[in-house]
């Protein structure tokens, strides 16, 4: 593809500035994916003074999401932000010329550069401006700005501050948050508020999808409160019977809107503002538990014929990728021109210093079907009725499906990606290999009969999730195996979606273990999404044979589930909040931080639970 057709395909692109001696060059965007020059604004007198920063309250009238920043790397940083145009006295047609400067000071005195650049109205005035030829390991601030009526006075956005990573090679610890699963509809973020209050000194925040979901009304894990809700101007209706009972997000201007709303709330724009992000996505960036572009909002049923249909919606895809492009700090390319899955690789790999190399996943955009279709029943597995999520992906009975599976061979990650991330770690000096995983990769079977009043028809093992690698038990083995088989040490796996804090570790054959495992896997709660207690009281409705699980899930699953899986040292179901990892040359301490009800105003911390890894055991100590 030549430059200038590649251009016209980028939305949202990145636009780099260089920050060295070399300052004098054009702003630019990539010429393609692997290759991006640097820029910067030429004629820019930096030792100028900056006009005062505005009042909080003026900045967030005019850049209502504030500042974020991400994907640090030793020698640059992605800068984000958005203005509202009306705000600034244009229309939603109209481009926005906004003025940037990047300092070495919060005052922005020691300036290393100040230029312009254009919030597109095709990207929604979002813009993503990288600082390159920075120095590794320090801290850095920026701030945007627009005109107003009196160019002398710009109306300012807040000062960011971030961090880059450690040059390579240096011998430094690394600390991070990881985190996931921030629904906002009826919940609030006790989980950022304590974070901000605790204020550690954390080199980034590492996200694991579900930064925003796709409903805004599902009464099945979301609650109606006027002051955490968002309308959208589109929305489909995905509920079975066509109620409006269900409306999640279906066009460009919907995945807009839920981001604007998420990032316009003040607890998750503080966070922003202080520290990089290193995020992925999981399902609810598009749809619950998606496959490809594949929903399964209705379980294969077709609300209109009754009969079984293919959720496949390319455009609705599409438009969520895009919005995801525009409102990320993520130093990835959105290409208009290329069609889904080829408009976006958000898999990617970052060093931090000697002992930390990250590998960002993406388990959405090339993974196969389910195993088990939602549509028929199939009672051998343990699907009891036509069009349901139990029996496909939940509660899948795991003597039937282990065989169905093998035959099958699903992929998760796709052949490329695959090929790339076992390269890419196989590769790494680093200490530590750290996986940046949206799904649970440690085998989460159960023996109902473990819990209490359970019938004894449905007390046999079942795989409590199968939208996990649990249903993808062969590419797992492959993953495990050929790591293990490269002597690949210390493999760190942190991951959210399940809404629950884990602590296991990883063998090729959970069956059969070796005294030595893989690697370990921490797994964090939800900053305020329904636990998985929660979620199984509203999955398994009333009536259903498998009610009793639901009904004695609390104060005995966690048990069983250690008691089923030998290799899960620690299992907390119901609970909600953040981990904090630290991370050295000799081991790996995380910290879950256990936060209370996020359905009610007022939060508070409700406990801490801590563990080490030393290096070279792939063991998980409780401390």
């Amino acid at each position: 593809m030549r430059r200038r057709e590649f251009l016209r395909g980028v939305l949202a692109s990145v636009v780099y500035v260089a920050c060295g001696s070399n300052s004098d060059r054009g702003q630019t965007t990539p010429d393609d994916v692997g290759s991006r020059p640097d820029g910067g604004t030429p004629g820019v007198d930096a030792s100028a003074p900056v006009a005062p920063t505005s009042p909080e309250a003026e900045s967030h009238r005019v850049f209502p999401q504030g500042v974020a920043s991400g994907d640090p790397r030793p020698d640059r940083v992605v800068l984000w932000t958005r203005v509202e145009p009306a705000e600034a006295g244009k229309t939603t047609k109209d481009d926005i010329e906004l003025g940037y400067v990047i300092a070495k000071d919060e005052s922005l005195t020691q300036i290393v550069a100040r230029g312009t650049l254009t919030a597109k109205a095709s990207a929604d005035h979002t813009v993503r401006l990288v600082p390159t030829e920075l120095e590794a390991g320090r801290f850095y601030h920026y701030r945007f700005e627009v005109a107003g009526s009196d160019p002398a006075k710009p109306t300012t956005t807040q000062v960011g501050r971030t961090k880059t990573a450690p040059a390579e090679g240096a011998d430094v610890p690394v600390s991070f948050a990881f985190c996931s699963c921030q629904d906002r509809i009826g919940r609030y973020w006790h989980s950022w508020k304590a974070l901000l209050d605790e204020n550690p000194e954390l080199d980034f925040v590492m996200f694991l999808g579900d930064y925003i979901y796709e409903s805004v009304n599902d009464a099945r894990f979301q609650q109606q409160d006027p002051e955490r809700s968002i309308t959208l101007p589109d929305g489909m209706d995905t509920s079975p019977a066509q109620d409006k009972s269900r409306i999640a997000a279906a066009t460009l201007a919907d995945y807009r809107t839920l981001y604007k709303a998420y990032r316009k709330d003040p607890l998750l724009r503080e966070v922003q503002r202080l520290w990089p992000f290193i995020i992925t996505w999981d399902d609810h960036e598009f749809a619950d538990d998606c496959w490809q572009d594949h929903s399964t909002s209705f379980n294969e049923l077709d609300p209109i014929t009754k009969g079984f249909t293919d959720e496949k919606n390319t455009e609705r895809r599409t438009a969520a990728n895009r919005a995801f492009s525009e409102f990320q700090p993520i130093d990835v390319v959105y290409k208009e021109n290329l069609a889904f899955p080829f408009d976006i690789q958000i898999y990617r790999k970052l060093s931090y210093g000697k002992h930390v190399d990250i590998f960002m996943t993406d388990q959405r955009s090339y993974r196969s079907d389910h195993v088990i279709p939602e549509g028929p029943t199939d009672v051998a597995v343990g699907k009891l009725t036509n069009n349901s999520s139990n029996g496909s992906r939940y509660f899948v009975r795991k003597s039937v499906f282990d065989q169905r599976e093998a035959d099958k061979k699903p992929t998760l990650l796709g052949a490329e990606q695959k090929k790339w991330f076992l390269d890419a770690v196989k590769a790494s000096k680093a200490t530590w290999k750290v996986w940046g995983n949206e799904v649970q990769v440690y085998e989460m079977a159960l023996t109902l009969g473990k819990l209490p009043g359970v019938p004894d028809l449905v007390s046999y093992t079942v795989y409590v999730n199968a939208d996990q690698w649990d249903g993808f038990r062969t590419e797992r083995a492959e993953v495990l195996g050929a790591l293990a088989q490269a002597n690949v040490e210390n493999l760190l796996v942190c991951t959210g979606d399940i809404h629950s804090f884990y602590a296991a570790e990883l063998h090729v054959d959970f069956a059969k273990p070796t005294a030595k495992p893989v690697g370990v896997e921490y797994v964090t709660a939800g900053i305020s999404s329904a636990s998985l207690r929660a979620l199984v009281d509203k999955t398994i409705p009333e009536g259903s044979v498998l009610r009793p699980v639901a009904e004695n899930w609390a104060g005995s699953a966690d048990k069983a589930l250690m008691e089923t899986n030998p290799h899960l040292k620690f299992a907390d179901t119901d609970s909600y909040g953040f981990a904090l990892m630290r991370i050295d040359g000799t081991k790996a301490e995380v910290t879950f931080v256990e936060l209370s009800d996020p359905t009610q105003a007022s939060g508070s911390v409700v406990g801490t639970r801590r563990f080490v890894t030393t290096a070279g055991s792939n063991k998980i100590v409780q401390t």
